[in-house]
């Protein structure tokens, strides 16, 4: 099929609604033009390129570079609601500690504190 040479999804509702309707008509074209290899293909990138892939350095000792984040969404467990994981990197030690929605910075440092 050669190019069209549609520039977007409206452009393409315009020519084909010019001759046909159906129920859907805007959904199926903005499917068409977003899976339509040729277009992908020929699209503008708008994007900068994002350069060589750098390693992370490796840690010199334990607890130099460590990782924090929170597991959410889990069912009411007793008052806790939240867990606190943190991982060592360079020794690959996990803590997983369980932890209420309703926690200040202040918290946060004692809660590491008492159980890292």
């Amino acid at each position: 099929m050669p190019v069209g040479g549609h520039r977007e999804q409206w452009k393409t509702v315009e020519l084909v609604t010019q001759n046909f309707w159906w129920p859907g008509v805007m959904k199926e074209m903005k499917w068409y033009v977003e899976g339509y290899n040729a277009c992908q293909q020929n699209k503008n990138c708008t994007e900068q390129s994002v350069g060589k892939l750098m390693p992370n350095s490796v840690p010199e000792k334990p607890w130099m570079h460590i990782l924090a984040d929170f597991i959410t969404k889990f069912p009411l467990a007793q008052e806790y609601a939240l867990i606190l994981v943190v991982v060592d990197r360079l020794m690959k030690i996990v803590y997983f500690i369980p932890t209420t929605k309703k926690m200040s910075a202040k918290d946060l440092a004692r809660l590491f504190r008492d159980n890292v």
